[in-house]
């Protein structure tokens, strides 16, 4: 048996064991507070929430209006704690939920959301501004919005004219509008900006990195993982002509394509 082959099973047999395990993920719950407030969370996964003190709940849906009807229960010192747990159907998506007792949401800022398996970043307003004004994310993560007073809007499009992409209100009563960037998003800029305050120059960039820009991603899903790998070492060996197993673009699927895979094994792309 050649060193090639001997080197290829080494590395199937090194990732065939590296399976993904449910987690219990715990979320405290008090005061005006989920904590953590955002949760990186996988498919299968239970989520616990824990009674701190309070009384309160948690209703999934967009914070401070209304029931999505994926899950609610009291969280109290009757009902200390509440477990659900996340569908395999939900991976790359972003569930919100809120506080719907009293004022809890809307005042107290009591909402939070389980990220699935999905890279987040934020933008809080600050006056007639965007802090930051510019960030750089990956095809597939999500933009979170954070209200920090005024009553605003996230409004895709330039110099002050909608492109339709994404348009949502931000508030008291809309305090963490968020957009997920499409995992087959190409490299560019998404521009964006306050309805009423554009004229004051409230607007911002999201800088995306697409999936063109990572040729280790074979089969698009946003993760290098064992799928590229397997998808590769099935045409191993072959002369190729734009295909996406050519990692390196020298026209032969081979050694080099394997390694530079390797290198970014594991990481989100």
């Amino acid at each position: 048996m050649s060193l090639k082959y001997v080197y290829i099973g080494c590395v199937l047999a090194a990732v065939s064991g590296a399976t993904a395990t449910a987690a219990v993920v715990e979320i405290g719950v008090g005061g005006f507070y989920f904590s953590p407030q955002f949760a990186n969370v996988q498919p299968g996964d239970t989520i616990r929430w824990i009674h701190e003190d309070g009384t309160h709940d948690v209703t999934s849906g967009a914070p401070c209006d209304g029931d999505s009807g994926l899950f609610f229960s009291p969280i109290t010192v009757a009902v200390s704690e509440f477990e659900w747990t996340v569908p395999a159907s939900f991976d790359g998506q972003v569930i919100p939920y809120y506080c719907s007792v009293g004022n809890h949401c809307v005042s107290g800022d009591q909402f939070g959301a389980l990220l699935v398996n999905v890279q987040p970043h934020y933008v809080t307003t600050n006056g007639f501004d965007y802090e930051p004004p510019s960030i750089t994310v990956d095809a597939g993560d999500v933009v979170f919005w954070l209200h920090a007073g005024g009553t605003h809007t996230v409004t895709s499009g330039i110099e002050c004219t909608s492109d339709g992409r994404f348009d949502n209100p931000l508030s008291n009563f809309d305090p963490i509008p968020y957009y997920v960037v499409p995992e087959d998003e190409p490299s560019g800029t998404i521009d964006y900006y306050c309805t009423p305050h554009c004229d004051l120059g409230m607007v911002g960039t999201i800088d995306v990195i697409g999936t063109d820009d990572c040729p280790e991603d074979v089969n698009g899903d946003g993760v290098v993982g064992v799928d590229d790998l397997l998808q590769l070492l099935a045409v191993y060996g072959n002369s190729c002509s734009g295909c996406s197993e050519d990692v390196n673009g020298d026209g032969v699927i081979g050694v080099d394509d394997l390694l530079q895979l390797l290198e970014v094994y594991g990481d989100d792309c």
